[in-house]
């Protein structure tokens, strides 16, 4: 778990940054940008939580006073007012905007900012430049320190661990949602803060979309079930899909099965410094379009994963992105025949000076239950 120390520095790195931008002021709300750079996490809510980081000066949360406490003792900034309840919120923060000299600034927000408190800033600062905090913390969010790596194979750690325990129950729990929550509650009972994201469990031809989720299906005999979980631990996620086999199946699905588990592996090969990350999709796309399933690899092979289950660098087609050590995300090429089954096999790598090493280490050959 990060230090107080460390997210002074990420702190002091940003500013760098907003001066070489020309940036005056981060205005961060709850999301993982806030969390990155104060230590303070919470979910969005209806109550404007802000925290500005002007690029000289001291920063500053503005919170509701029932998160007043919870403010100051998880976050490293001393300086935490509360909005007064009486003024309006628009009032208050362009008074707050005024005093840091920033009403005509630029001024960055976060990029997945609610429409609702964006319209807020579009009132109190009309004049103001609005630019994405992406622009700002995404080359330094994508590079992972040792210790977010740390915490990232640890969250990984208890969703093998969840996996492991609820393959053997695949018949006794065969409706796909008892399997997801048997999945979360093993997470949850070994460490986790909670799952990453919504668990999925899909079978049989639930399987041909990709984001399920999961239902009342029962699995059945001579059927795939494609299992795709993640912990959060520390805040940061992890990410894990395998697909089993129920029993004996055909031979066309044994033929799909392997051709995904070779796209995967070409793809892991492939990653290495320096290289554009569009060369790491073409390596798994390549080996499904030559067996002839092109078309039912309907996404991109990966996705950058940390505090966001879904950030940058994003392993697609035409991204000129360029690897370098440090970087987490996943691999996980897949085959959806709409109708009858699908296949997807997930892990999530770290970019070395040498190539890549996966922070999950589940074996991923086929397994039956």
């Amino acid at each position: 778990m990060e230090t107080m120390r460390e997210f002074k520095e990420r702190c002091a790195r940003v500013r760098v940054i907003m001066d070489e931008k020309s940036v005056d002021a981060l205005c961060l709300t709850p999301s993982a940008d806030m969390y990155y750079l104060t230590g303070f996490w919470t979910d969005p809510a209806e109550r404007p939580i802000l925290c500005t980081l002007p690029r000289a000066g001291e920063p500053m949360f503005m919170v509701p006073r029932l998160y007043e406490e919870q403010v100051r003792q998880r976050s490293w900034i001393d300086d935490v007012q509360v909005w007064d309840e009486e003024t309006g919120t628009v009032a208050q923060l362009r008074e707050l905007l005024q005093k840091l000299k920033i009403l005509e600034g630029k001024i960055a927000v976060p990029d997945r900012l609610w429409m609702s408190q964006f319209r807020l800033f579009q009132e109190a600062a009309p004049e103001a430049d609005y630019v994405f905090t992406s622009e700002i913390l995404g080359r330094m969010r994508m590079i992972k320190s040792e210790q977010e790596i740390r915490c990232m194979e640890r969250a990984a750690q208890l969703a093998e661990a969840a996996l492991a325990a609820t393959f053997p129950l695949c018949r006794e729990y065969s409706r796909e949602y008892e399997l997801a929550a048997h999945l979360e509650y093993e997470m949850r009972v070994k460490g986790a803060e909670g799952s990453a994201f919504e668990t999925i469990v899909a079978s049989g031809p639930n399987g041909s979309i990709p984001h399920h989720g999961s239902g009342d299906r029962k699995l059945r005999d001579g059927e795939f079930v494609t299992f795709d979980v993640g912990a959060r631990l520390n805040r940061y996620c992890s990410d894990i899909t395998r697909t089993v086999a129920v029993g004996k199946i055909s031979p066309k699905m044994e033929r799909v099965y392997n051709t995904v588990w070779k796209a995967y592996q070409e793809a892991v090969s492939a990653v290495k410094p320096g290289i554009a990350s569009e060369n790491v999709d073409l390596a798994a796309r390549r080996v499904i379009v030559d067996s002839g399933y092109g078309e039912y690899f309907i996404h991109r092979t990966g996705h950058g994963v940390g505090l966001d289950i879904h950030e940058p660098p994003y392993i697609r087609q035409r991204d000129q992105t360029r690897l370098e050590a440090g970087m987490t995300f996943s691999i996980e090429p897949g085959v959806y025949i709409p109708g009858e089954f699908g296949v997807r096999i997930e892990d999530v790598v770290v970019v070395t000076e040498e190539g890549c090493r996966p922070l999950t280490k589940y074996p991923a050959e086929m397994i039956a239950v």
